[in-house]
């Protein structure tokens, strides 16, 4: 997912295959601050969890999702069409 000064010619399949996975990474990691946010931080807070373990489950939950996003995408993207 870098940039590049060098355009190397790229099948349109893969192209396809990269946007996707770009889309499930974002769409992971939005997810993951929502969750992380009104979810995980909330609840160990009313808890009375340390601070620092909170923000450890935040990183967590998000680090988790944004995974899940880009291994969904992959599934997706497999399944649509690539072998």
């Amino acid at each position: 997912m870098s940039q590049s000064v060098v355009r190397l010619p790229v099948r349109a399949q893969d192209r396809q295959q990269l946007r996707l996975e770009k889309v499930g990474v974002i769409g992971g990691f939005l997810l993951g601050l929502v969750v992380a946010a009104g979810g995980t931080s909330l609840v160990l807070s009313d808890l009375g969890a340390p601070e620092w373990l909170a923000f450890a489950a935040f990183a967590l939950t998000v680090a988790a999702s944004t995974r899940a996003g880009l291994w969904l995408a992959t599934a997706l993207s497999r399944k649509s069409g690539r072998p």
